[in-house]
């Protein structure tokens, strides 16, 4: 267990620190992605770990090249960010080990399936040329918004659980070979319950999520603060912020695999 736990750390150091000279991770969220890629490779082994890094450079690149289009990007993910989208994956890659039963390490996929698939929907759905509606209501709103989906986004999120779950089911076989049926079951079912997991973070972010209007100009944000410009809380619940959601979105998708699977 010793070596693994050296082993994840220099991995997740190695991959944490080229983030961080890339802007894409925060000081703080250097750290939380260490521990949480350490522990995930010292209890998951390689395949989670190999599936957790797939969804953070991926959605990383999509961030990227979006945040070359806004006058202020961010300075990358922080340490509430990352424990987010990466906590219940390790707490499952856990489970799985002490264990040893295989639902857990596909609850644990699950889960990164879901941030994935919430990510790629997010960043490629804001392209969209089409109209963007709000995932309860289905009335009009504007793009970017908490709860908010279109045609692109919902093809893209699909996608973005699709590639985790082949991603998963060929770190799996080159180190399990097990059948191909088997494989395609996992990943079906890897795909089938990010996707859904997306489906319940955009209703999270609908109907309980904080959001804030700008007083002088009607605005509707997720920040609780802006530079000059008084916010009130328009809906959802103060405590309620897209990084809960993010959580409770991946937990969800990995109770639902366990039910899938049982």
């Amino acid at each position: 267990m010793l070596i693994e736990f050296l082993i994840g750390a220099v991995l997740s150091i190695l991959i944490a620190y080229a983030a961080y000279l890339k802007h894409s991770l925060a000081k703080s969220g250097f750290i939380a992605a260490v521990i949480i890629g350490t522990i995930i490779y010292a209890f998951g082994g390689m395949v989670i770990w190999a599936v957790l890094i797939a969804f953070f450079i991926s959605s990383s690149l999509l961030t990227k090249l979006n945040e070359k289009k806004e006058k202020d990007p961010s300075r990358g993910r922080n340490y509430i960010q990352v424990i987010s989208n990466g906590l219940v994956a390790a707490v499952f890659s856990v489970l799985y080990y002490f264990l040893n039963v295989e639902i857990f390490l596909l609850a644990s996929v699950a889960s990164i399936a879901t941030s994935n698939s919430d990510t790629w929907a997010s960043e490629i759905g804001i392209l969209s040329k089409g109209k963007t509606r709000n995932i309860v209501n289905f009335k009009i709103v504007s793009k970017g918004v908490s709860g908010a989906i279109s045609g692109l986004g919902t093809f893209a999120s699909f996608i973005g659980a699709l590639f985790i779950g082949l991603v998963f089911a060929l770190m799996y076989w080159i180190k399990n070979g097990i059948s191909y049926e088997i494989l395609i079951s996992y990943t079906i079912i890897v795909t089938i319950c990010g996707f859904l997991g997306c489906f319940i973070d955009s209703y999270l972010g609908a109907l309980i999520q904080a959001k804030y209007r700008e007083v002088e100009t009607g605005k509707i944000t997720e920040k609780k603060w802006l530079p000059n410009e008084k916010v009130v809380l328009a809906s959802g619940l103060a405590l309620v912020t897209n990084d809960a959601v993010n959580f409770l979105s991946g937990l969800a998708a990995s109770m639902i695999t366990i039910i899938f699977f049982i």
